[in-house]
């Protein structure tokens, strides 16, 4: 219940966001604003809150903001590079919670970093960490290395490439991406997009679960250690599987069709005409592939 809440919660952020890609007061109090480009770099750095990014078609970058105090706020650098956030403090004591939100030049390339705090982005491409928050992605980006150490993950993009890690914390990827490398340690991994051309997915001991269809000419490979891989597939589905567990089970839901090739602990199936190629292997998971 409480994670189901989390990723309402992130969602309706980022669907506000993107009804009001202007700057507003509900932001929080104006920090700075400036001049930028489309090819400006700019690092983002919140030790003690979330941040909020939007890409928007102006040259200009503007932050806002809500916290007890911006004593501790800096922005400095020149169109090509900047940087912006808060210091932490020097005497060591906590530092305040403060939200960032910024809107920058699209086509800027971003590099964001919180410890606590939620990464929510729309239209933004770059690099995002967070230890133990977690991040939200919509829109449009050129590419993506994304990484939570125990927070969740929900990547909606459109994006010729991706990467994406998590720990603990689960991830989601969906949207149109064309070339996706994504793993967790411990947390669910959910795929859910017909879009992706490439793919390599991975998990220790978390559950890897992809629904869709393979796009043709797709070729993915699958790896798991414990968890389980399981496959949820269009009836039209058009692919070679190539499925093979070393002491976990392999549950064949196509019983009508016949593998070309078959073992206890390994299935070759050709679905359709055969236009992806798919490749999925555990230590002792259990492989499922069933219809939708």
């Amino acid at each position: 219940m409480r994670q189901s809440f989390v990723w309402a919660a992130l969602a309706a952020a980022c669907a506000a966001s993107a009804l009001t890609a202007q700057p507003s007061a509900a932001d929080g109090r104006l920090l700075r604003a400036r001049h930028a480009t489309r090819m400006s770099q700019i690092k983002v750095f919140n030790p003690a809150g979330a941040v909020r990014l939007v890409g928007w078609e102006h040259d200009s970058i503007v932050v806002r903001g809500r916290g007890p105090t911006t004593k501790a706020f800096y922005l400095y650098g020149n169109d090509a590079q900047m940087k912006l956030g808060f210091e932490e403090p020097a005497d060591g004591k906590p530092m305040p919670h403060f939200d960032l939100v910024v809107y920058f030049p699209k086509g800027s390339q971003v590099s964001v970093k919180t410890v606590t705090g939620d990464i929510i982005a729309s239209d933004a491409s770059g690099w995002f960490y967070t230890v133990g928050g977690n991040i939200r992605l919509s829109g449009s980006a050129t590419t993506l290395d994304v990484l939570s150490m125990s927070g969740n993950v929900d990547l909606d993009v459109i994006t010729p490439w991706v990467r994406a890690r998590t720990g603990d914390g689960n991830l989601l990827v969906r949207g149109e991406p064309q070339d996706v490398d994504a793993s967790t340690i411990a947390g669910t991994l959910g795929v859910s997009s017909s879009a992706i051309l490439r793919g390599q997915f991975g998990s220790v001991t978390g559950d890897i679960r992809y629904a869709g269809s393979p796009a043709a000419g797709a070729v993915f490979d699958f790896s798991n250690h414990s968890g389980a891989i399981e496959f949820s597939l269009a009836r039209s589905v058009s692919g070679v599987f190539s499925l093979s567990s070393v002491v976990g089970s392999i549950e064949n839901g196509f019983s009508q069709i016949r593998p070309t090739a078959s073992t206890p602990h390994s299935v070759r199936l050709s679905l359709g005409r055969g236009g992806a190629q798919v490749t999925a292997r555990t230590f002792k998971g259990t492989i499922r592939l069933r219809p939708e």
